[in-house]
């Protein structure tokens, strides 16, 4: 199988990657999984080692080998999204960009979800949903992905996979971040393994990215806003 997860940045894509790694990983009868983070789908798949049970992308864009993929249903997509001002302001400050940087970011994210919602070959979770429900989440994915995972397996994912336990991890990494193991990008660094950048966690909260824009910038994301509530 292969599953896309593919969802806005800042609304728990990372999160969405480790509980499909952790689920196929049990589900797998000891078939391995290999996933990794990369914005080229075919760039991705040609990486895959053979004789593999399950592959599992993290991106956050999708190119054409990607949208075919979806297309032809010869994958699955998790898609996860926030409110536009949240992930525009989260995104902001993990990776410094400008505001009009970062909402062309969001502007690219949200035509991706009309994009996955109008295929009907995605599993599309909402940020808040996540926080506040991650079990049920957890278990919604399970469903999606045809896993049929036990109610112990969706409880060990939830474990490994939980709020204060990822940020535990992120917070770690600033310990190693001279380790030669880590990724090193030009705006981040991140553990191939989790996928986890450097201070990758913050607070969770939601409903705080309005009162951090400048009027004019709120103005612009309140646009971007009405535009995807049209589509």
């Amino acid at each position: 199988m292969l599953v896309l997860c593919n969802g806005m940045p800042r609304s728990a894509s990372t999160w969405s990657y480790n509980v499909a790694m952790g689920l196929l990983r049990r589900a797998g009868g000891g078939r391995y999984v290999y996933g990794s983070y990369d914005e080229d789908v075919a760039h991705f798949i040609a990486a895959i080692p053979p004789n593999i049970g399950h592959a599992v992308l993290k991106c956050h864009i999708l190119d054409s080998v990607g949208h075919a993929l979806v297309e032809l249903r010869a994958c699955r997509v998790i898609f996860t999204w926030r409110d536009p001002a949240d992930a525009a302001v989260s995104f902001m400050r993990m990776f410094n960009h400008d505001f009009d940087h970062s909402l062309s970011v969001m502007k690219s994210s949200l035509e991706l979800y009309r994009f996955h919602r109008h295929s009907g070959n995605a599993a599309i979770l909402k940020y808040d949903d996540i926080m506040a429900q991650p079990a049920e989440s957890i278990e919604r994915i399970a469903m999606y992905l045809g896993l049929g995972a036990t109610a112990a397996a969706i409880k060990q994912v939830a474990e490994e996979t939980s709020f204060e336990r990822m940020r535990e991890r992120a917070e770690k990494l600033n310990e190693r971040r001279d380790d030669p193991n880590l990724i090193k990008m030009p705006d981040t660094t991140y553990d191939p393994e989790t996928l986890l950048n450097l201070n990758h966690i913050r607070d969770g909260s939601s409903g705080y990215g309005a009162g951090q824009l400048a009027p004019d910038q709120l103005v612009r994301i309140n646009r971007l806003r009405e535009e995807f509530a049209r589509a």
